[in-house]
């Protein structure tokens, strides 16, 4: 999620302010593109329904292989302070407040509240001029957390991205230092980067486990605009799985390149992508790519149910559905300057639908369905939710969700696709009560715990305890 206005922020870490001024808000429904349809069983994508139908044996093996992995991990207790677990306050304070530790943790008594105070404080002021790290990521220059670049072409041959580079060690080679147990492929969420505070943490939590860590920039992510039209979506794998076979490659060409475990991780957008990722790749995961497990954060199962919760009337779409539109839009505009030659009336896509959309589901009917080539924005949702390809899972994989997320259907909790619900995948659900969409800050400690030492807040060191479990177990 990119930068809200300050004064924003201020008002919704002031709980009461904030019920009062989201009860204000009108419950009318205004004009909008489809929501929701029949059933989408018989829409879905071709791989992701041969997998529900019938799992083949090789990927039946390799889930049963797996499968005690996740079910062993006890996963931890998500534990806010009881005036900061609104929903609304970790969401927003999760993007501006993440790196202050005191503000990731936060110590019993008035002592503990009140430094959370001064740290909303002194992000207000009219002198602050940066706000933690959310700045949007422009040349290398700006980019101070990773150690390197790599600009990557594009599967097509068309385009390109770029990923950035945090070395364990000493740097052996491009994307291995000298010691490391592993590497991990963080996938961002929409409209974020590298350099998005949540990235950056979820990096320093697997750096500090002796982790080599990358993150992908999508397409046009990266400070650099694309060469292509479009860029990425919820279900883009392109460039996840052109990646693994770089590194792939390097197995086979560099002799200095060691064959060591990957993992994925991912957040919202990013952790869909991750989801359907390991799902179309099946057992290939570990025995082609070497995928040793994942961990993700903010899975949105059901997009065509979530986006009825993004785009609902009041506090959702007046603050968290207009901010994405702004960069959307501004996205759109831009896409096409570069490659449609500025004319509005562009086959391409609905660019007048576009610049009137009110919601997002408009913005994905009129852009990401036709560029795409989704029918429109609900086959979209259907074909690339990554509910429908948990079955095809075959590694470990942890999934953090909070369950008064405010961009997702609080009703939907796919259980029954996870080991605790008798799946076959090996897949491991959390839901905690409270953490927003992607917050989980604010965690209380325990009695004579500190935060001195802790290199992340409480989501990103709990999806490496997790890595750290599946790396212990194999």
């Amino acid at each position: 999620m990119r930068l809200m206005n300050k004064h924003i922020l201020l008002h919704l870490l002031q709980l009461s302010a904030l019920v009062a001024v989201a009860s204000c808000f009108s419950n009318t429904r205004s004009k909008s593109v489809s929501y929701s349809s029949t059933s989408a069983e018989t829409l879905l994508p071709p791989e992701a329904r041969r997998k529900v139908a019938s799992p083949d044996e090789d990927l039946r093996k390799m889930q049963q292989k797996h499968r005690p992995i996740a079910e062993s991990f006890i996963p931890s207790d998500f534990n806010p302070h009881p005036l900061l677990k609104n929903k609304h306050v970790q969401t927003i304070g999760g993007v501006f407040l993440r790196k202050n530790l005191d503000c990731a943790y936060v110590e019993e008594g008035v002592g503990g509240f009140t430094k959370v105070l001064q740290a909303i404080a002194s992000i207000i002021l009219p002198s602050s001029n940066k706000l933690l790290g959310d700045a949007a990521l422009g040349d290398d220059s700006t980019n101070t957390f990773w150690d390197e670049r790599q600009r990557i072409t594009s599967c097509c041959s068309q385009d390109f991205f770029s990923v950035d580079i945090k070395y364990a060690s000493e740097r052996k080679t491009t994307y291995q230092s000298v010691e490391s147990n592993g590497l991990v492929v963080i996938i961002h969420g929409l409209e974020s980067n590298s350099n998005s505070s949540l990235s950056t943490d979820m990096a320093a939590a697997y750096h500090n486990d002796g982790l080599d860590v990358v993150c992908i920039n999508f397409r046009g992510c990266c400070g650099t605009p694309n060469d292509t039209l479009g860029g990425y979506h919820l279900g883009f794998t392109d460039d996840l799985r052109h990646f693994l076979k770089v590194i792939c490659n390097l197995w086979d060409e560099n002799e200095m390149f060691d064959k060591r475990p990957i993992y994925l991780s991912g957040f919202s957008l990013g952790a869909n992508v991750v989801t359907n990722c390991l799902g179309e790749l099946g057992e290939a995961a570990f025995s082609v790519y070497n995928i040793h497990g994942a961990a993700v954060c903010g899975a949105p199962f059901d997009c065509e149910k979530n986006i009825k919760c993004l785009d609902s009337p009041g506090f959702n779409r007046v603050v968290y559905s207009q901010n994405f539109l702004k960069t959307m839009k501004k996205r759109a505009q831009d896409q096409l300057d570069r490659h449609c030659d500025g004319d509005p009336n562009t086959t391409a896509f609905d660019y007048h639908g576009v610049m009137a959309a009110n919601t997002v589901a408009e913005v994905e009917n009129a852009f990401i369905a036709p560029v795409y080539g989704y029918r429109d924005n609900v086959d979209y949702y259907r074909c690339t939710s990554c509910y429908y390809y948990l079955p095809g899972v075959a590694v470990p994989l942890y999934i953090i969700n909070a369950a008064d997320d405010p961009f997702f259907d609080s009703e939907f909790y796919p259980i029954e696709e996870t080991v605790d619900g008798g799946s076959l995948a090996p897949v491991k659900l959390l839901r905690t009560s409270h953490g927003g969409h992607l917050g989980f800050i604010f965690h209380q400690l325990e009695e004579n715990e500190t935060s001195q030492g802790k290199v992340a807040s409480w989501m990103p060191l709990e999806l490496a305890r997790f890595i750290r479990h599946v790396g212990e177990s194999q």
